[in-house]
């Protein structure tokens, strides 16, 4: 079928079958995929979207997704994420969970202009992504859920509920888009090596292991665990898990009333002392002082 067949044939919907009911610039739409699919014997059919991009959520599920030329067959958690323009239609099982979300153009746009820094390296073209973790399946679920409630209750300030929420969300897409591109990439099996680093780190780092045994967990050499952290990380292993322990010493000492005996057996220092001259070293001031700071600065803003 030629391009200029397709132009004429495929309709353009703002949501899929009706009009877009909001008439504001700037706004999202969520609906639940059973809601529109149910209906129509979960297919939808080929159509696209003048000016709506769309992130099609389906959680644990199987379901086809056609876009443009290319279709996908898809099982478990993914994302999908169709920019305006895009021919695309769909064929659920049963029962499907899993969410719609529609953005205007504009408010991407928008989006974009305020966090040029992040959401600028977001690409909007058409792609599945999988969630491998559980976390971050359950941050974006919670994110649209609290997005579908800000878009049908009006309360005060909720064009900033709703561009904040919208921002998280584009933020999980972008991590996820990372995450796969690390799999993807020629270097994916040294970017795989030190996601199971960080993830041995999460497990052990109270337990203050040497270099040599994350290296014999990774079944790598020390060497090897130092070049990749140097040339991808910009820093030595040791120095990578001593950042570990210092992010959670100063996290319980500005959100806990531990004393920093309590917080260095927590943290796996058998001398108390020892931990305030690690402390001191990797942050510049004692940990006493660090909490006292914290609870200057708490004090202003509270004023």
């Amino acid at each position: 079928m030629s391009k200029s067949v397709i132009d004429n044939t495929i309709p353009f919907y703002d949501l899929y079958g009706e009009a877009f009911i909001r008439q504001e610039p700037n706004v999202a739409h969520v609906e639940d995929i059973a809601y529109r699919s149910r209906g129509l014997g979960w297919e939808i059919s080929p159509h696209r979207h003048n000016r709506l991009s769309q992130i099609v959520a389906v959680l644990d599920g199987h379901w086809s997704v056609d876009l443009d030329d290319q279709q996908h067959i898809l099982h478990g958690n993914w994302l999908v994420l169709i920019p305006a323009g895009v021919v695309h239609g769909f064929h659920f099982a049963s029962d499907t969970q899993g969410f719609v979300l529609s953005l205007n153009d504009s408010l991407l746009a928008r989006q974009e202009g305020a966090t040029a820094n992040d959401l600028s390296a977001l690409v909007w073209k058409p792609q599945a992504l999988e969630f491998k973790d559980a976390r971050q399946i359950e941050r974006f679920c919670g994110y649209i859920k609290l997005l579908k409630h800000e878009l049908s209750n009006d309360e005060v300030a909720q064009n900033l509920a709703v561009n904040n929420l919208v921002q998280l969300i584009l933020i999980t897409v972008l991590r996820q888009q990372r995450l796969q591109a690390m799999t993807l990439s020629h270097a994916s099996r040294e970017s795989s090596i030190l996601l199971k680093f960080r993830a041995l780190i999460e497990q052990h780092y109270q337990q203050h292991l040497p270099v040599k045994d994350y290296a014999q967990e990774l079944h790598i050499s020390i060497s090897k665990l130092n070049r990749l952290c140097q040339a991808l990380l910009n820093d030595s292993p040791k120095a990578i898990i001593h950042q570990r322990l210092v992010i959670e010493a100063k996290r319980r000492l500005t959100y806990t009333k531990q004393s920093v005996e309590e917080i260095a057996e927590v943290l796996g220092f058998s001398d108390p002392a020892y931990f305030s001259r690690f402390f001191k070293q990797m942050v510049g001031v004692t940990a006493g002082t660090f909490r006292k700071q914290g609870n200057s600065v708490d004090r202003v803003e509270d004023g």
